[in-house]
């Protein structure tokens, strides 16, 4: 998966002239952990769906990549999200940039929270 976010950001750098163009500080530590905190989200998530008991009846709870989806799909979800949320981090105004990149962070680590209270790893 390391190598998969290192080929995200590859990509992010690569398809404008100059990332992060106008980004404080900030915004960029905010952006960085918000990936982090994704990276982290998806392995538990992975973890607990492929390495677990199939009869413990877990299943993923996002409802655009459905209760059992196969890695294949979890890996693009995860790739495209991670694309995705520079993108809509860029296109937002300075001011909502930051309030939008500490919720997703919020939001991220609450989901590992969860996924650590039911029983997953966070291994890579």
């Amino acid at each position: 998966m390391i190598k998969k976010l290192l080929l995200c950001l590859l990509f992010i750098g690569s398809a404008q002239a100059e990332p992060f163009d106008g980004w404080t500080d900030e915004e960029k530590t905010w952006f960085v952990a918000s990936e982090v905190a994704q990276v982290i989200d998806y392995q538990t998530t992975r973890n607990f769906l492929y390495q677990q008991p199939a009869s413990k009846g877990y299943y993923e709870a996002n409802p655009i990549i459905g209760p059992h989806p196969s890695p294949n799909r979890l890996a693009a979800f995860e790739v495209g999200t991670l694309i995705g949320s520079y993108f809509f981090a860029d296109w937002l105004d300075h001011d909502k940039r930051l309030n939008w990149l500490k919720w997703h962070t919020t939001i991220e680590f609450i989901v590992i929270g969860h996924n650590l209270s039911i029983g997953a790893e966070i291994k890579f």
